[in-house]
């Protein structure tokens, strides 16, 4: 696949359309041959942007899925605290449905005392009827009585009254007979004396029969208004009574219904509880989603950093024609009247690195540069990046590309021992693992493994391969003599391919300490993949030499500012890596 977009790029349909494009060339015009190594250079060129692009947009897609995810995570717990607010009033609710069935519970049984005692009431009310028909029978058989006795006393007071005519009479006739007549007429008075007695006592009598009858008649009257209002009391006592059955009935239903409502309340509450383990299943997954999108854009944006660091270090793909070298030159910058100061981080003959503090300035913009001893060159703007800002040096004024010779020359003939050294030091490790082969203590595909294997519990990540107990039994004495050979150097390491270094020096070899953030990243240095861009670099570079500087993170320590020499490590005719001399920077 590889193969076809690399003859697609090249403008070649490739070897099966051959004898097409031989017929295709002898009925055209030809064209000026193009060197092949400047094809492949263009067809590299041409596919690190696609890469570079594709990278890019692989990354603008991570970075919107870990948005999205980070959306949906916000949405997953404003879920679980809707839901929990939701739990809550469930359950305040179904409390509230339990006490109403309760309370509508004790309202149907006191509704039904309400109704028994109403039957009872009704009963009594029946009863109390009766009497009074009985007490208004009793008392009409009394008014008849005194109506009779009445009669009675009647009778007696006239034969009284006519007693005393009598008693009267006989007075008179006895006065009439004189002397003859005067035991009569005590009889007589005696008689006449009764007569007032019979009549006084019969009227006494009278007055009370009379007296009693009048009562007998209130009576009467009272037993039959108690009579009425038992009668108009009693329908209404009976609807009461129905109504409190109804009520009970009722409540009972209401009841019942507050039962069903509180165990629908339950379960809704489950089910909210079931929603809530659900949302919170979703946020964690969201939570993991967005982990693995981040490390998958961290993966991207490495192996976008690792792949043109690899590419462009190749034979066919360095655009460069000329070697960089690190050093901090002061400059001066001018675009269009705009002045800017600045210093070099690395310098060529075809470009430079800057750091420069102006935001302003742009790729394709064009000025003028004055490094310091070089008269000004016109440049233009290349690039800006994490490093600084990438210008490219132009045509111009003989006297000063001459004048930026002698600056490098210089500079080359400083590092000419380092880079030698740097040379001789690979060419060391490689005989060393040339020699591992041949012996064979290792074999190719050990040395080769890239299936590294973690460390438990290590952080930062240490990572183990088949050729790791080899490498550590071997390498150290080489690292150690080349250490030792100048006193600036802090390493001087092998690195395989990959960023893998197996070996570190002792100093930086020591134990992990858990939890411990300051000592590891200082002092926990070695089994580590360094593919950052100074690791990369080194790694896959296939020039002859490269020279770099960089910031060399120490954790607690501190950030070391750091300048290493590299050299590439070429094994079985293959490419192993490479090899780091490093040199702490004032």
């Amino acid at each position: 696949m590889l193969a076809r977009s690399v003859w697609r790029l090249l403008g070649r349909a490739g070897p099966a359309a051959a004898p097409a494009a031989l017929q295709a060339a002898a009925e055209t015009p030809q064209q000026p041959a193009v060197p092949a190594e400047t094809s492949i250079s263009e067809a590299i060129n041409e596919l690190e942007s696609d890469v570079v692009a594709a990278m890019r947009r692989l990354n603008d897609g991570l970075d919107q899925a870990e948005n999205c995810s980070e959306r949906s995570e916000i949405r997953s717990r404003e879920i679980r605290g809707g839901m929990a607010e939701l739990r809550e009033a469930a359950l305040q609710a179904s409390d509230n449905s339990a006490a109403l069935a309760t309370a509508t519970l004790q309202v149907s049984e006191a509704a039904e005392r309400v109704g028994a005692a109403m039957s009872g009431a009704r009963d009594m009310l029946d009863n109390a009827a009766e009497r009074a028909a009985e007490a208004t029978a009793m008392i009409n058989g009394l008014a008849a009585a005194t109506g009779e006795i009445r009669s009675i006393v009647d009778a007696i007071a006239e034969i009284a009254r006519q007693t005393n005519l009598l008693a009267l009479n006989a007075t008179i006739e006895a006065a009439r007979a004189g002397e003859a007549g005067k035991g009569f007429g005590v009889v007589a008075q005696e008689v006449k004396s009764l007569s007032l007695g019979v009549r006084e006592a019969v009227d006494h009598i009278r007055n009370q029969v009379d007296r009693l009858n009048q009562t007998a008649q209130g009576s009467a009257a009272v037993v039959t208004d108690a009579f009425r209002l038992v009668g108009e009391v009693n329908p209404v006592m009976a609807t009461v009574g129905e109504a409190s059955h109804e009520q009970a009935a009722a409540a009972a239903e209401l009841s019942r219904s507050a039962e069903a409502t509180a165990r629908f309340i339950e379960t809704v509450r489950d089910r909210v509880g079931e929603v809530d383990r659900v949302a919170l299943a979703a946020a964690q997954e969201n939570i993991d989603a967005r982990r693995a999108l981040a490390e998958g854009a961290r993966q991207a944006e490495g192996l976008l950093e690792r792949f043109v660091p690899t590419l462009r270090h190749t034979v066919f793909a360095d655009r460069r024609q000329h070697d960089r070298f690190p050093a901090e030159c002061p400059v001066r910058l001018e675009f269009g009247g705009r002045i800017v100061a600045g210093q070099t981080i690395d310098l060529g003959f075809g470009g430079a690195l800057l750091s420069v503090a102006d935001s302003e300035l742009r790729p394709r913009m064009r000025g003028t540069i004055a490094i310091e001893n070089v008269p000004p060159l016109p440049c233009r703007v290349m690039a800006r990046s994490d490093l600084g800002l990438h210008v490219a040096f132009e045509l111009g004024d003989e006297a000063a590309h001459a004048a930026l010779h002698r600056r490098l020359a210089e500079i080359e003939e400083g590092y000419r021992p380092l880079i030698e050294q740097a040379q001789e030091f690979a060419h060391r490790v490689a005989a060393l693992l040339e020699s591992a082969l041949r012996t064979g203590r290792l074999s190719e595909e050990d040395l080769f493994d890239t299936d590294y294997l973690p460390v438990p519990d290590s952080n930062p990540r240490q990572f183990v391969n088949r050729a790791l107990p080899v490498l550590q039994a071997i390498l150290p004495p080489l690292m150690e003599q080349a250490k030792a050979s100048d006193p600036r150097l802090v390493f001087t390491l092998p690195i395989d391919r990959n960023g893998y270094i197996p070996v570190h020096h002792p100093e930086y070899s020591r134990p992990q300490r858990p939890g411990d953030p300051d000592w590891d990243p200082a002092y926990s240095r070695d089994r580590r993949i360094f593919d950052d861009r100074a690791g990369i670099t080194a790694a896959r570079s296939a020039r002859p030499f490269i020279i770099q500087s960089y910031q060399r993170d120490m954790g607690g320590a501190g950030i070391q500012l750091m300048r290493e020499v590299d050299a590439p490590v070429r094994v079985a005719g293959r490419h192993w890596g490479g090899v780091r001399m490093a040199y702490r920077m004032a």
